[in-house]
C-alpha cells in the first residue's frame, strides 16, 4: 500500500507579470485572428475563439510557473498547476546543497526546464536558486524566491529523518 507523503515546505514561484501579459496578449491576438480570418458563420467563429482561449488557458495551467514540494523522502518539483510536467528528487541522491545567484540567460537561455548533460535548471523567474549535487557529479539548479529557506528546508527534512531512522 502507497502512503501519501507529507509536505514540509511549499514554494510557488509564478511567472514574472511581464511574461503573463505577453502571453495572455499573444493568446488574444491569436484569438482575434482566428476569428477575423475563418471562415464560417459567426457561431463558428465564436466557438473557434473559444477553443483557441481555453488552449492557451491550459496551456498556461500546464506549464506557468514552478511549484517545489520538500517531502518526506524527496524533493518534487513541477510546472504549471495541473502537474504534467515534473520531477522528483530522492534526498538520497543528494550529495550538496547551496543556494546561488546565476545567470539564467547565460548559463541556461532562459527560464522554464532547461540544461543538457549534468547541468540542468528548473526555474520560472529571478536569478537566484538552490544548486542540488547529485550523484555522478549532476547539478540541479531550482529556481526559488527564497532560495536559504528552500535550502534549510531539504536540510531540516533530511535531518529529521535521519533521527528518525536512528
Amino acid at each position: 500500500m502507497k502512503t501519501e507523503e507529507q509536505t514540509h515546505y511549499h514554494e510557488r514561484t509564478p511567472w514574472e507579470s511581464w511574461v503573463d501579459l505577453i502571453y495572455c496578449g499573444a493568446i488574444v491576438s491569436c484569438a482575434y485572428s482566428v476569428f477575423v480570418t475563418s471562415g464560417g458563420g459567426i457561431p463558428f467563429r465564436v466557438a473557434v475563439v473559444a477553443a483557441v482561449l481555453a488552449a492557451g488557458w491550459g496551456l498556461r495551467g500546464a506549464l506557468g510557473g514552478l511549484t517545489v514540494l520538500v517531502q518526506d523522502t524527496r524533493i518534487v518539483m513541477h510546472l504549471g498547476t495541473v502537474k504534467l510536467v515534473r520531477k522528483m528528487v530522492p534526498f538520497d541522491s543528494i550529495v550538496s546543497l547551496e543556494s546561488v545567484r546565476y545567470r539564467p540567460l547565460a548559463e541556461f537561455g532562459g527560464w522554464g526546464v532547461r540544461g543538457a548533460g549534468k547541468k540542468k535548471a528548473w526555474t520560472a523567474r529571478g536569478d537566484r536558486a538552490v544548486v542540488i549535487g547529485l550523484n555522478e557529479g549532476r547539478r540541479l539548479y531550482v529556481g526559488s524566491d527564497h532560495p536559504k529557506r528552500l535550502e534549510e528546508a531539504i536540510r531540516g527534512t533530511v535531518a529529521g529523518r535521519r533521527k528518525r531512522d536512528d
